[in-house]
């Protein structure tokens, strides 16, 4: 009885049924040797997440980018990303390696297509005339990458094996400091800008501190992440520049100014960094030295502090060095030369004296008592002799000396004198 009205019950209970094809009803007792279709769907889920993992997804990784949408350009080229982007007007379809690679490394950087030969809104000009894009044959394709710093071309050579393309991409998506090698370039590069990071190195640059650089020059490419308050609407960025410490020196190095600024003295194979900031409306610029290592966490703590600021209210510990752009320049670092020995020209010729000695030297050696005794005066006599020649020669010697001494000596070159 019990049993039937268990029975009756089940088939009065009304059964609802999902969206997946399963009862909504109380959970049923599990069976022995059931859920093989579950096991089944799951294995052919986690099949396709790999498949889409290693190869990127079936999706088209190249994005459409539209010349009227400013917001989305501005992006590309200012946001601090990274971007592969091909130039395409439709007529021509694009290599098959552009797709493939967007697939391969499209965790590394973003990847578009735009028409590159479409005129910008209210600007009279293309992206090819912008960015100065060249083919040399009609059939080449163009693509550029913008790194959030700067725009480089992809050669056509590149095109012609996946490796390459990969290769070259990955080479120009890493941000490097610009290397100024002159005055001129840095207050083109450096000192006119609102605010600049001056890498001081004291030879190549590692593989670390270049990713640590290539992270921050993109996280700061665009007024940097984090600013609050009035900073927040200051959009200019920081720019990165090297010069080559070994080479080239600042005029405050080593002295109070240096020590104020907290510039560490130079050292070969040791690098270095300086900020310079160009507060709008002030006469001179201002600068901190970063007294740590080149890492991301390191120099990207520094930056974080010093240029989070406004032209309102500059960073506080910024040093003012009584220079502007125009009067600020580098010089060559002095090299230490060893100085000539001296010359003196005039006084005795002792040539033929020299000559006799050589003689001398040459002439049999004595053996016997005899012939040792003999050459014992003979040698006594010769020193009178010479002595006496010496004794009566020395006034006329110094008096032919006085004033025809000439000392070479190379001069160290005169570090103030010429600004590179």
């Amino acid at each position: 009885m019990a049993k039937k009205k268990a029975a009756a019950q089940k088939a009065a209970t009304p059964v609802t049924v999902d969206d997946w094809g399963a009862t909504a009803a109380a959970p049923a007792k599990k069976k022995k040797g059931g859920g093989g279709l579950m096991k089944m769907g799951g294995v052919v889920v986690a099949a396709v997440a790999v498949i889409m993992a290693l190869g990127g997804g079936g999706a088209n990784p190249l994005v459409d980018l539209d010349v009227n949408d400013e917001a989305a350009l501005r992006k590309v080229f200012f946001g601090g990303e990274v971007w592969a982007v091909a130039c395409q007007d439709g007529r021509k379809p694009l290599p098959d390696s552009v797709e493939a690679v967007a697939h391969r490394l499209n965790k590394e950087m973003n990847f578009g297509v735009v028409d590159c030969k479409a005129q910008l809104p209210g600007k009279g000009y293309t992206l090819t005339q912008r960015w100065k894009l060249k083919k040399q044959h009609a059939d080449d394709p163009v693509v550029f990458l913008s790194n959030g710093v700067s725009v480089e071309q992809i050669g056509a050579q590149y095109f012609r094996s996946e490796y390459d393309l990969i290769r070259e991409l990955r080479l120009l998506a890493l941000r490097r400091p610009f290397m100024a090698k002159n005055t001129e370039l840095l207050r083109e590069k450096c000192w006119s800008k609102a605010r600049c990071l001056l890498v001081l190195q004291g030879g190549t640059l590692e593989a670390p501190v270049e990713k640590a650089l290539h992270a921050l020059a993109g996280h700061h490419a665009r007024g940097g992440k984090g600013r609050t308050g009035p900073s927040a609407e200051d959009q200019s960025q920081v720019v990165f520049v090297s010069m080559d410490a070994a080479e080239h020196r600042l005029p405050f190095e080593g002295y109070d100014l240096g020590d104020a600024i907290k510039l560490r003295s130079f050292e070969a194979g040791n690098h270095r960094a300086i900020y310079f900031r160009n507060v709008t409306g002030s006469a001179t610029l201002k600068a901190l030295a970063h007294k740590g290592a080149l890492t991301t966490e390191a120099l990207g703590k520094f930056l974080g502090t010093v240029s989070l600021d406004s032209d309102e209210k500059p960073y506080a510990k910024l040093v003012d060095i009584k220079k502007d752009i125009n009067t600020l320049g580098i010089y060559r670092r002095s090299k230490k030369t060893k100085a000539k020995k001296a010359t003196i020209t005039g006084g005795k010729d002792f040539t033929e004296d020299a000559k006799k000695a050589a003689e001398e030297k040459k002439k049999k050696k004595p053996e016997t008592a005899e012939e040792l005794k003999a050459a014992f005066k003979e040698q006594q006599k010769r020193e009178q002799e010479k002595r006496a020649r010496m004794d009566a020669e020395s006034d006329d010697l110094f008096e032919e000396v006085d004033g025809d001494f000439e000392e070479v000596v190379e001069e160290e070159e005169d570090e103030e004198e010429e600004m590179i």
